[in-house]
């Protein structure tokens, strides 16, 4: 069976074609994130958007039906200037017929072209076939990230209190702010360095670098994402210079209020061990409590190595709901996989 591809940008597509890549994309999510709910097709064209970064859509169609989908991205402020970020997903109906193939041949032209040398992707525990396809190709799977989930009803609110009740005691000198939707833009440039910061400092895979953040940049990426969801954010505030030295950030759907989404948590390091990240993390939640109704679950995600975070999720209650793996493929490596196939392209 020959299939179509062709490169596509969401907002030329009329409302019955974006219907279909709505639909797709929902029946994948729900296959690999157990509590999936449907996203709308306004709610789609927010977040598979997201500013400062290129990306390249490709869509494959069998004679009537969308068979596949891929995204190839990458920053445009000149980091990462070696990876190409790729996500590619098969309809389960459509598995096993080359067309992953197809997409990689497609993602390793568009790298070369680009001068990028490394293709980067991620894949679920929960999506058997995407693992196959990574080993397959042979791919390195390198570093683990789980995604954790509790019920909000679960949350003790005791623990959370004394946090917020101990945080004068233990970190003297600060103060916590909650800021209800968007950020002021005094704190554009802080809170900037703090997503640099977050970037630098987690554990990544080799081939990432940390982004050029400024308060343009924060103010573009807020406003975006206030197009589709409610936020809550609880900032770390050291009084003497009146600067935002820690955060945590908290997002709801405006469709969906069930579940919140712990987004961030940091502190910058010249003011960490002072139980900050405690602090802001317990008045997040007393404060979503307080202003959120409808909630049912509460879910973050980190690195199987964070160990800080870890520590403060299980005591929190947070348990295990699936693990998402960093993978790598040299494109000379995609090249050497592709070349005996490039025939049943």
């Amino acid at each position: 069976m020959s299939y179509e591809i062709s490169e596509v940008n969401f907002d030329d597509l009329s409302d019955e074609q974006f219907e279909e890549v709505l639909d797709a994309s929902n029946a994948l999510d729900a296959e690999a994130f157990p509590r999936h709910v449907d996203n709308t097709a306004k709610e789609l064209r927010i977040y598979t958007t997201s500013p400062g970064i290129t990306q390249h859509r490709f869509l494959v169609h069998d004679a009537d039906r969308l068979a596949a989908m891929a995204t190839f991205r990458y920053p445009d402020d000149g980091t990462n200037s070696e990876t190409l970020f790729c996500q590619i997903r098969v309809l389960p109906g459509f598995r096993r017929r080359g067309i992953g193939s197809m997409l990689l041949a497609r993602a390793t032209e568009l790298a070369s072209d680009l001068g990028r040398k490394t293709l980067q992707g991620v894949i679920f525990d929960t999506v058997g076939a995407g693992k196959a396809f990574v080993r397959a190709i042979g791919a390195r799977e390198t570093l683990d990230f789980h995604e954790n989930v509790m019920r909000t009803s679960d949350l003790d609110i005791e623990l959370l209190q004394g946090w917020v009740d101990q945080g004068p005691s233990r970190a003297p000198g600060y103060s916590v702010r909650l800021i209800e939707g968007l950020w002021p833009e005094e704190f554009f440039d802080d809170i900037a360095h703090l997503f640099f910061v977050l970037e630098r400092d987690m554990p990544t895979s080799e081939a990432f670098e940390p982004r050029v953040w400024n308060a343009e940049k924060i103010s573009e990426l807020q406003d975006h994402w206030a197009k589709g969801v409610d936020s809550l954010s609880t900032l770390a505030i050291h009084d003497a210079t009146g600067r935002v030295v820690g955060m945590s950030d908290m997002i709801r759907r405006k469709t969906d209020p069930t579940t919140w989404v712990v987004t961030t948590t940091m502190v910058d390091p010249e003011h960490r061990g002072k139980s900050l990240g405690k602090w802001v993390k317990g008045a997040i939640n007393l404060a979503a409590l307080e202003r959120w109704s409808g909630g049912v679950y509460q879910e973050t995600g980190n690195a199987f190595i964070n160990e800080p975070m870890l520590a403060i999720n299980r005591a929190m209650g947070f348990e295990h709901e699936l693990t998402m793996t960093d993978c790598l493929l040299s494109v000379e490596d995609a090249h050497t996989y592709l070349e005996p196939r490039s025939d049943q392209a």
